[in-house]
């Protein structure tokens, strides 16, 4: 299993790359081919049920696809919403990803309980890529972000995209403070079990509340946000996201009961929704469109990394300090990122020069 979910991982460590093709071919042809290609790939799956070295190398296939997939789908927003309504539309594609993420592995379960077991689980994995490629042909067809024909190559458009970012302050800041950010708020993913099993003597189920509590909170969070988030600034928005799943992370540390975990984790879960909308709409205004690609790429790379670190240091810590010590620290160097964030977007404005 370990295997597998570093297979499907170690692509999305190359997001600017995948920025390059989002930048340089048109949108909607490119997510509906990864679509379809997906399809293929589970459909392979679902027929051979291959051994473990062939089940790895589609497992990475899958990952590559859905890294292509990631930074054309934001990029696409600012050509098809107005500046004032982006902010809602990343909100429902944030309640989109929330939902794949509380339904489908309960959906995974309960078919790969049935007749068939994992080749029906995985058949339908394969149909529901192409529902999404037929919806997406509903799409119109934008013209690509750049002249493919003026491309310099895959690696020097990727440095290009690297340069683009480096040579923007906010954009520097923003993509180091969401790397700290992730890298903070992750290690509930390895402090919360024992945080409720060692700390509070929580039984399993009490743990899968807590849980669950945090999706519950980015599901309200993103669905709130579809309706309250238009003609808002997505720079108080993204502030106060810091500042709520940081006060969540913090509140989990200090608990005195299981209550209290579960009400933080909501707190945790809705913030670390809001902090996707500000983060998506902030960008989307800063960058030009030709780079859009590659810098959702970039920030993808960086958000994977945090969760590389948050997985790593959160181990080290519970084991040295334990889960609460864990959960105040991580609270509060969530809090401290603020001190790059809030300089950063204090002169925020639309298509902010380069430095």
């Amino acid at each position: 299993m370990g295997l597998l979910l570093l297979a499907n991982a170690l692509p999305r460590f190359g997001g600017p790359l995948a920025g390059v093709l989002c930048d340089r071919v048109q949108t909607r042809r490119l997510m509906m081919r990864c679509e379809l290609a997906s399809a293929l790939v589970i459909g392979v799956l679902a027929l051979a049920l291959p051994p473990l070295p062939a089940l790895t190398a589609l497992v990475a296939v899958a990952g590559t696809l859905a890294t292509l997939r990631n930074p054309a789908g934001r990029s696409l927003v600012p050509v098809l919403v107005d500046p004032a309504d982006r902010a809602p539309a990343n909100a429902l594609f944030g309640l989109a990803r929330t939902l794949t993420l509380t339904v489908g592995p309960g959906l995974g379960g309960l078919l790969g309980a049935a007749p068939g077991g994992a080749r029906t689980a995985l058949a339908v994995d394969a149909v529901t890529f192409v529902v999404s490629a037929l919806l997406l042909a509903r799409l119109p067809a934008i013209a690509p972000a750049r002249d493919p024909a003026a491309g310099t190559g895959v690696w020097a458009e990727a440095a290009d995209g690297l340069r683009h970012v480096a040579g923007s302050r906010q954009l520097r800041l923003l993509v180091l403070s969401l790397f700290l950010l992730v890298a903070f708020a992750a290690v509930d993913n390895v402090a919360l079990v024992f945080l409720t099993g060692d700390e509070l003597h929580a039984d399993p189920a009490g743990y899968g509340l807590a849980a669950s509590a945090f999706g519950v909170g980015m599901l309200l969070a993103s669905l709130a946000c579809t309706r309250l988030a238009r003609g808002r600034s997505p720079v108080a928005l993204l502030i106060a996201a810091v500042v709520a799943t940081g006060a969540g992370t913090l509140i989990n540390g200090l608990a005195p009961v299981l209550a209290v975990v579960i009400a933080a984790q909501l707190i945790a879960g809705a913030g670390n929704a809001v902090e996707n909308i500000g983060y998506d709409t902030v960008v989307q205004d800063l960058v030009p469109r030709p780079y859009l690609g590659r810098v959702f790429g970039t920030i993808a790379t960086a958000a994977q990394l945090g969760s590389a670190f948050a997985y790593t240091l959160g181990s080290l810590l519970v084991g040295l300090a334990g889960a609460r010590v864990t959960f105040v620290l991580a609270g509060a160097g969530t809090f401290a990122v603020l001190l790059l964030l809030v300089p950063a977007l204090g002169s925020h404005t639309r298509g902010d020069a380069p430095a």
